[in-house]
Order: structure tokens, then C-alpha cells, then sequence
């Protein structure tokens, strides 16, 4: 940015590649031999820090046998796990923010700096994430002999990360009314040929809990993104298509919901939000990240950006740069998979350069003065 410096920088980015969360469908023999090198670089609270030349001091590694085997698939991935794909993308991601922000712009130092805020979910795949972003970003020959890097973590009754049903009464509310709505159903209309056809694929007509595109979808997704084959007739076209009804239910109740947007915002991100505002603020460190989920991102996203911006895939990334402008103050640069945010139709601001007090100010509308209040059914 001509004539500005930048002071800080937050990212935050959707886990890598995983195996499908919801477990095995009924009747797939898809097998999961995708987890058993899951690079992790985590050593404990006092462990030291990773060598090539030496093995590490503890290696988890999912196992699959025993009595209750036969409600699982063949493989070595858990439910929900992040692959050596996840890994090895995160680990990219890593290091293009590297050759963007060291080699490039000069803006992060060269050397792994301690003081680096990275936080994750409660979730086993977000933690894996950043440590292999961190690893891309610092490979060990820009870490200090023994150096620690500490990620926070909430206990999931706290989290903020993504829409907290079970500590807010209300937003679980307007996720199921949303789903039992009208406007919901509009969503799925168009794609009532393509659900019969997934449902089809995988010969799950009868089998409540897996006959619909949004039972279904992550499944499908998550086999095709590793190379593991598409079920029936389905193709690569209706695996992209599939994402729309696949996701609905999480996308639009911040969108196609005219009664409940705004209330779904405010209590589902309006607490991630009020930690991204006080980062501005805090100069302790350069570097803020967030190793969230596709809904984090997303409903991040429906804030601040356009609402036809599609839903964030895996190891997907938003870069917010905090610049400070000689003439003009602090200003915000926001990225997203490469590109310029487009902005929220009710932001006044571009964010090729957008006024922090302009991005605070509306921010707020979806801060909750009292969330305990506002949590209540």
C-alpha cells in the first residue's frame, strides 16, 4: 500500500483436507488409509522442539480394530481427522504467507518471534492446521534452538470460534427454526434432482440420517477431495454444486433468513468479533492467528464480505492487514483466497483500504453488549 506501513496482521484459515466428520455412511467401503503421517509438531507444554534427524517423542496414530470396528470404515483416519493432504497444504499455506510476508514485504521478521498469538479450536484438526502453518511459515531453520511457540485454546463451552449452540440457548434456536422455514426450503428447491441423485449414488433412500444432500455432501466431498473416487453417477460438477445444498443450514441462516440474520450474527460471531477488534489495538505482536473451521470463516465472512461469496474450502485463508496511512490513519486490507474482499453492501468501504474506524464502527452492530441476556430463550 503506496505511502502506508503496515503494523499488524491477522489470519485466519479453515483446517486442511479431512476425513468426513459424520463417520461412515451405511454401506460405503470407501477405506481411510490417509492419517498415518499427520506431521504434528506437538511435544507437550515443556517438550523440545522437532529434528530432522531425531524421531519425536510421541506420534499419535489412529488404530481401527477391535469389537466395535464394523462402525467405522477400514483405514487408520478417525472421524473428522486431518489427512497427510491437510497437513501438507496447511504447511503450504505456511509458507506462501511466508514469501509474501517475510520475503516480500519485510513485514514479519525472519526468525520465528515467540510472542506470536495463534489460537485454535478445541477440535484435534485445527490444532494439526496451524502447526503445520507455523511450520511452513518458520521451518526449523528459522526457530531458535529450543524455542516454544504457545496456542491457545478455549474448552469447547467457551468457544468463540464458531456458533457456540451449546453456551447460547438462542442461537440453537435459530439454527433449528431456520432449518424448519420456508426460507430454508427455497435454498434446497433447486437442487432436488442432484439430492436424488446423491442419495441414489450411495443407496441410502431408506436410511434416515443419510438420504438427504446435507446427510450426504461432506461424505462425497471429502472422498473426491482425496482421490478416493466418486459414488453411482455423481461427477465433479455435482460434488461443486452439492456444496450449496450440502451447507445451507449453516450458510444462509446468516443470509436467506430475513427474520433472523442480523440476531444469528450477533450471537453466533459476535463474540469472535469482539477478539478481532481488540486485536487491532494490541501491538505486542505483529502476528494474530485463528485455526478455525469452514463456518468460522463463513460466518466471519457474512459480516464483512458480499453474501454471494461461496462456502470457504479446505485450508482456505482471510488476511487482514492493519496499515497505518500518513494521511489518511489506520486503514484495513482484507484478503481472501487471493483476492480483495469484496465488502458487505452496507459497508462503507472498500477493503483495498477501508477506514479501521469505519470497519470498528460497523463491527459493533454485531457485538453483544450482554450475551447472557441475549443468549436466553
Amino acid at each position: 500500500m503506496q505511502d502506508a506501513e503496515l503494523i499488524k496482521l491477522q489470519v485466519m484459515h479453515r483446517h486442511g483436507a479431512r476425513s468426513p466428520a459424520a463417520g461412515k455412511v451405511p454401506g460405503d467401503n470407501t477405506e481411510w488409509y490417509q492419517c498415518g503421517n499427520p506431521d504434528e509438531f506437538m511435544f507437550m507444554n515443556q517438550g523440545n522442539i522437532v529434528e530432522g534427524e531425531r524421531s519425536p517423542f510421541m506420534k499419535e496414530e489412529s488404530v481401527i480394530d477391535g469389537a466395535f470396528s464394523y462402525v467405522l470404515w477400514k483405514g487408520n483416519c478417525d472421524a473428522g481427522q486431518l489427512t497427510a493432504l491437510g497437513s501438507h497444504r496447511m504447511n503450504y499455506v505456511g509458507q506462501v504467507l511466508r514469501q509474501v510476508y517475510v520475503n516480500t514485504l519485510g513485514f514479519l521478521p525472519d526468525w520465528m518471534d515467540s510472542s506470536f498469538q495463534i489460537s485454535h479450536t478445541y477440535i484435534w484438526r485445527t490444532r494439526e492446521s496451524v502447526e503445520n502453518l507455523m511450520a511452513g511459515l518458520y521451518p526449523l531453520q528459522y526457530r531458535a534452538p529450543g524455542q516454544t511457540l504457545t496456542m491457545h485454546v478455549k474448552p469447547s463451552l467457551v468457544e468463540t470460534k464458531i456458533g457456540n449452540t451449546a453456551a447460547c440457548p438462542k442461537l440453537a434456536a435459530i439454527m433449528s427454526s431456520y432449518t424448519n422455514s420456508s426460507e430454508y426450503a427455497a435454498t434446497l428447491a433447486p437442487f432436488a434432482e442432484l439430492q436424488k441423485k446423491i442419495v441414489a449414488a450411495y443407496n441410502t433412500s431408506s436410511i434416515r440420517g443419510f438420504n438427504t444432500s446435507q446427510d450426504l455432501y461432506d461424505t462425497a466431498s471429502a472422498a473426491y477431495c482425496h482421490g478416493l473416487g466418486l459414488k453411482g453417477n455423481l461427477t465433479e460438477p455435482d460434488i461443486q454444486s452439492l456444496t450449496i445444498p450440502g451447507t445451507s443450514a449453516y450458510h444462509n441462516v446468516f443470509r436467506s433468513n430475513p427474520e433472523n440474520a442480523t440476531e444469528a450474527k450477533t450471537l453466533a460471531v459476535g463474540p469472535w468479533l469482539q477478539e478481532i477488534v481488540a486485536s487491532f489495538s494490541d501491538m505486542s505482536t505483529k502476528l494474530q492467528v485463528y485455526s478455525g473451521h469452514d463456518a468460522s470463516l463463513d460466518m466471519f465472512l457474512s459480516v464483512v464480505a458480499d453474501p454471494d461469496l461461496p462456502w470457504p474450502p479446505f485450508s482456505s485463508s482471510v488476511e487482514i492487514e492493519l496499515w497505518q496511512h500518513r494521511q489518511r490513519g489506520k486503514l484495513v486490507r482484507m484478503y481472501y483466497e487471493g483476492m480483495i474482499v469484496p465488502a458487505h453492501p452496507q459497508l462503507n468501504c472498500s477493503f483495498d483500504g477501508c477506514p479501521l474506524d469505519t470497519l470498528e464502527s460497523f463491527l459493533s452492530r454485531y457485538i453483544p453488549t450482554d450475551l447472557a441476556s441475549a443468549c436466553k430463550v
